[in-house]
């Protein structure tokens, strides 16, 4: 038994019409979409940074940084694009308790003869050589 095609009604054929415009108007407009999906934990961030400067959408926001971006020359841009991290400080307290959690563990489970050690000795990031040195 073949189903009956249902026909569009009134209401979606308007809607399709008014999105088949707005694609046109757009592809005249030379507008692309892009969407943008940022984790949560930036929201209070982003929204905190409209409000200084005035934006009214995240819209605005995205556009200008593209286009400062696009406009930099390649080392700024290099620069910009660049994955910034806030360092992460580790309270001596912290510290501590890694260390001994550390040396708890070499207690219930010691190294096998034949395991590879390391020192410490060779690490590069001067935050984890300072929490070696103590």
């Amino acid at each position: 038994m073949a189903e009956e095609q249902q026909q569009p009604t009134a209401e979606a054929i308007k809607q399709r019409k008014k999105r088949e415009k707005k694609a046109a108007d757009d592809a005249k407009k030379r507008i692309g979409r892009f969407t943008v999906e940022i984790a949560g934990v930036f929201m209070p961030d982003l929204k905190r940074l409209m409000k200084e400067h005035g934006f009214n959408n995240q819209q605005e926001v995205y556009q200008n940084l593209l286009r400062n971006v696009i406009a930099a020359d390649f080392e700024t841009a290099a620069q910009m694009l660049k994955c910034v991290t806030t360092p992460v400080v580790v309270s001596e307290k912290v510290s501590d308790a890694i260390r001994a959690a550390g040396l708890k563990s070499l207690a219930e489970d010691p190294p096998e003869p034949d395991d590879e050690i390391e020192d410490g000795s060779e690490i590069t990031d001067p935050i984890l050589r300072r929490m070696e040195a103590r």
